[in-house]
């Protein structure tokens, strides 16, 4: 008996660490976000998602599919990396989950440094995805008057200026969509709401500590620093800028505390 406790206690840690990681890994999350603006006359539900690198919630991603289904989205905005480089299976993916979802609604898409691809950009507009390369939508949602702007940048240069290329109304609501967050850039162009992905909010996340490391960044304890934006809401001058966590992994299939993550963002 002695010896069958000692074989079930030594078995119950590694059985709870494993469920940790299925249920961090796999199991899909929403984040509700609400943002109130006098820009807004009726509430507008944008569903973003982000960094998919290919991953699969339940058969041709039905689960995911469903999960963004149930929150009701205006527009969805994807923001990038929705496959990894080189990954052919994973692009394949990635196409047909965005041309499924704008069964739902318009889609909307801006790439990340891993797909950045023509071919890839080719068939998601074949398949009625807006595909946003320095591209602005004007929008009018149950009456709300909207932009949506959509860079392409993989990296940005010392004079990175977004008035270079747009020039925002300010009596509509400004939404800017990025892969890769550029904090001081996007603060001085004053979009009322700008989303980013790129940092998958560190993959590993401990209670109290946030991120454990950021790889753009080679740092350890990222959220320690001032100005390291990973996962959630945060102010950028007057206005918002939300960064989700997005819902696949690179290089390793590993997350901890921070489940792949469908962002539903309501303005109010």
């Amino acid at each position: 008996m002695k010896k069958l406790k000692k074989l079930l206690w030594g078995a119950t840690v590694p059985l709870a660490l494993l469920a940790v990681w299925y249920i961090s890994t796999f199991t899909l999350t929403v984040t509700r976000v609400e943002l109130e603006s006098d820009k807004i006359n009726t509430p507008v539900n944008i569903v973003q998602i982000t960094d998919l690198h290919g991953a699969v919630f339940g058969k041709s991603n039905r689960r995911l599919i469903n999960k963004i289904k149930e929150q009701s989205p205006h527009i969805i905005v994807a923001t990038g990396d929705m496959y990894t480089a080189g990954d052919e299976g994973g692009k394949t993916r990635a196409v047909t989950l965005l041309t499924a979802l704008t069964e739902l609604c318009p889609v909307y898409y801006v790439n990340g440094e891993h797909d950045n691809s023509a071919s890839f950009h080719k068939d998601l507009i074949a398949g009625g995805v807006r595909v946003l390369d320095y591209k602005t939508e004007n929008l009018d949602i149950n009456g709300n008057p909207i932009t949506l702007y959509g860079i392409d940048n993989v990296y940005y240069s010392p004079t990175f200026d977004l008035y270079n290329e747009f020039t925002p109304d300010r009596e509509r609501f400004n939404l800017l969509a990025a892969h890769i967050c550029n904090s001081s850039a996007f603060a001085d162009f004053a979009a009322d709401l700008t989303i980013c992905g790129d940092t998958h909010g560190g993959q590993i996340r401990l209670p109290f500590v946030g991120a454990l490391y950021d790889e753009s960044r080679d740092l350890w304890l990222p959220e320690r620093y001032s100005g390291v934006y990973m996962k959630g809401l945060y102010p950028l001058g007057e206005e918002q800028l939300f960064v989700s966590s997005g819902l696949g992994n690179r290089p390793y299939p590993v997350r901890l505390f921070n489940r792949p993550e469908v962002a539903l963002i309501v303005l109010k």
